[in-house]
């Protein structure tokens, strides 16, 4: 009798620890904001080798992931030094689009210009195109 009594503590137990669920079932995780480039015609959209001083439209689709979206940068750095920032543009929108001309410089280098989408709290996400200017 006592066996029986353990083992339908022990079953009772098992039964009742599996049988939980997640309280918040819409919690998917973290999803970085979206940066998808425009490859439509007069759009530039992957990397290249350019021309010096070249001009090229370049666009973008931002869309927030599971954070809201602060604002967006179109950023600039020239072999691989600091990034600079070229223009800037408030989330108004979801999704949003961002348009933008990068004009390459007069000497030969290699040119990263890229979009960064920043969060209500600070994180980033960046997608960037690279251009070998000669």
């Amino acid at each position: 009798m006592r066996t029986l009594s353990l083992f339908a503590g022990i079953t009772s137990l098992l039964l009742a620890s599996t049988g939980c669920t997640k309280e918040n079932q819409d919690d998917q995780g973290y999803r970085p904001a979206g940066i998808t480039f425009r490859t439509d015609s007069g759009y530039t959209f992957q990397n290249d080798t350019v021309g010096l001083g070249d001009t090229l439209r370049i666009g973008a689709m931002v869309a927030k992931g599971s954070e809201d979206l602060d604002v967006v940068y179109v950023e600039m750095r020239v072999n691989g030094g600091n990034w600079a920032k070229q223009d800037t543009f408030p989330f108004t929108q979801n999704p949003m689009a961002v348009d933008f001309q990068a004009i390459m410089g007069n000497v030969q280098r290699t040119e990263d210009w890229s979009v960064l989408a920043v969060e209500h709290n600070g994180d980033a996400t960046r997608r960037s195109l690279t251009f070998t200017v000669q």
